[in-house]
């Protein structure tokens, strides 16, 4: 006899319903009362408004479910999730056991791919209702998923030029051939008997060489050409050398690590990206950044061609000093902060931030200098404002020799630097070391100076922003796009984030709390809706 805890026989009938299997702290419970909370029709979704006549569409709710609980247990392949709907218990409850095609599966994504970036931000805004969101500091980061793209199928310079060589060496071969005095050409290695065969060769081969000419061109202008998913570029990818991909930028609120915005690039850099970021996560936020009035000055000019009294000009200069002294005001009080590593570092990002009341926590990158000595790097001379002068490391005065009309100043003392005892260590020049100063230079002390200052919430910025990374590509293991294109790998990118989102939600407030937030959201629907249909009965 067998010593066994064995259990039941699986031809035993039971009687029993997906409810009963369902755990109550299960998180498909979650995404149920998600799904079911919001208006499909509101939020886009195809067929979410259906036809008195022909055949009944599958319902984007259950569409929706499946693909989120997919894509929250790492499934993606429409046909893994076509299997899904026949093994998982949990997809049958879900789905109230619908079993849609492949083909339904993958046209759904393709469908809707407003109504799915719709989908995160109505998330968002859930989380914001439960209070997970700080609205007070983000963190900014990018980072390289591959692209449903091979190498063979990117164009670089070099080989391009490979390729039109080699084209021009069959084109050459070919004249040479229908250069000699034989009718009939034979060419085991060509496989061409006439001239008129040779001649069609040529041809194709010169045509070839006009359109590799055209793409190199277009190469010089964009770095990359990729002819499979052509939004992807050639990226360096951590330490894995060069790969074809797609630049994902992500904008992480700090309070509890949600995302709170996304962006898709083909950029192989962060460069540009900074204020972009920061007003897609504002607008998400809520937050009303500061915008300048690009009308203020055409309605001024109007008014005087009208009214030229001297009394009238006098109440416009008083509105407009006053407009000045407003926003001057506004912008010694940030409206929020973000936080960024050195690749954000860029002068027109910066300057659109402050201008919008953003406060940038950005590292500044590393300056160098043409002898290597750190010691005399350009952070090293200290600018007196008030004089207009440099003061270099070894104490000497460099002074402003520049006029006023120009857009960059240089500093400069050849004399004290052709006695300097360290003019080798400083510069290679051999009139001595000079210092250039432009406007943006401004605005880069005033980013460093708030660096400095905020060395201890720098910190933060691992922690905020690359935990969501390092979850979606380790944990879910969403390190490459199965789809093409910008608009549909931003798709993707929205269901990775949400997912994530969605995840460390349920690990915060728990299973059950959340499923009764969100059916208490759909009975205040419910109520208005009976209000509604009172009113117009």
């Amino acid at each position: 006899m067998q010593r066994y805890d064995k259990g039941k026989g699986r031809e035993q009938v039971q009687v029993v319903s997906l409810e009963e299997q369902i755990a109550q702290d299960n998180p498909v419970r979650v995404i149920d009362a998600f799904i079911n909370s919001l208006d499909m029709v509101k939020l886009g979704f195809k067929y979410a408004e259906t036809k008195e006549t022909g055949r009944k569409p599958k319902d984007p709710s259950d569409m929706s479910k499946l693909y989120l609980y997919c894509y929250f247990n790492g499934i993606r392949s429409s046909r893994k999730i076509e299997n899904e709907c026949t093994r998982n218990i949990e997809v049958m409850w879900l789905t109230d056991n619908a079993k849609p095609h492949n083909k339904t599966l993958s046209d759904f994504r393709k469908d809707n791919k407003n109504a799915i970036e719709n989908l995160f931000k109505e998330f968002s805004m859930l989380c914001d209702m439960l209070g997970l969101i700080g609205k007070e500091m983000i963190a900014i980061d990018g980072s390289k998923f591959r692209a449903s793209n091979s190498r063979r199928k990117t164009l670089t310079k070099n080989k391009v030029n490979k390729m039109i060589k080699h084209h021009e060496e069959s084109a050459q071969r070919y004249i040479e051939l229908l250069e000699g005095n034989d009718k009939e050409i034979k060419d085991q290695s060509l496989k061409i008997t006439t001239k008129e065969e040779l001649q069609e060769k040529l041809d194709a081969a010169q045509k070839r060489i006009e359109e590799l000419h055209e793409i190199a061109d277009e190469i010089n202008k964009n770095g990359s050409i990729s002819l499979t998913d052509k939004d992807s570029k050639h990226m360096s990818v951590s330490n894995n050398g060069t790969d074809v991909s797609h630049n994902v930028q992500a904008a992480v609120d700090s309070k509890y690590h949600l995302v709170v915005a996304i962006d898709v690039t083909s950029s192989p850099v962060d460069q540009g990206q900074l204020y972009n970021m920061s007003t897609l996560a504002a607008k998400e936020m809520g937050i009303k950044l500061i915008t300048k009035d690009e009308n203020t000055e055409d309605t001024i000019e109007d008014i005087e061609k009208v009214e030229k009294t001297n009394y009238e000009n006098e109440i416009i200069k008083e509105n407009h000093e006053t407009c000045e002294d407003r926003n001057i005001q506004e912008h010694t009080e940030y409206l929020m902060t973000v936080i960024a590593d050195k690749g954000y570092y860029q002068h027109d990002d910066l300057n659109k931030c402050f201008e919008s009341g953003i406060r940038p926590i950005v590292a500044k990158q590393k300056n160098s200098t043409a002898t290597g000595n750190e010691e005399y790097i350009i952070d090293k001379f200290m600018y007196d404002r008030e004089n207009d002068i440099y003061i270099c490391p070894e104490n000497q005065i460099l002074e402003n020799i520049s006029n006023k009309n120009s857009q960059q100043y240089s500093y400069k003392n050849k004399a004290a630097c052709m006695e300097c005892l360290q003019k080798d260590q400083c510069t290679k020049k051999d009139d001595g070391r000079v210092i250039k100063r432009s406007k943006k230079t401004e605005i880069y002390e005033k980013a460093d100076k708030i660096m400095d200052e905020n060395q201890e919430t720098y910190k933060l910025r691992q922690q905020i922003v690359e935990h969501p990374f390092g979850t979606i590509k380790r944990s879910l293991g969403y390190t490459y796009f199965l789809t093409r294109g910008n608009k549909s790998v931003k798709v993707e990118s929205f269901m990775h984030f949400l997912v994530y989102n969605l995840k460390r939600v349920i690990n915060i407030k728990g299973v059950e709390e959340l499923v009764a937030f969100l059916n208490s959201i759909i009975l205040r629907l419910f109520l208005v809706f009976d209000k509604i249909n009172l009113k117009t009965a």
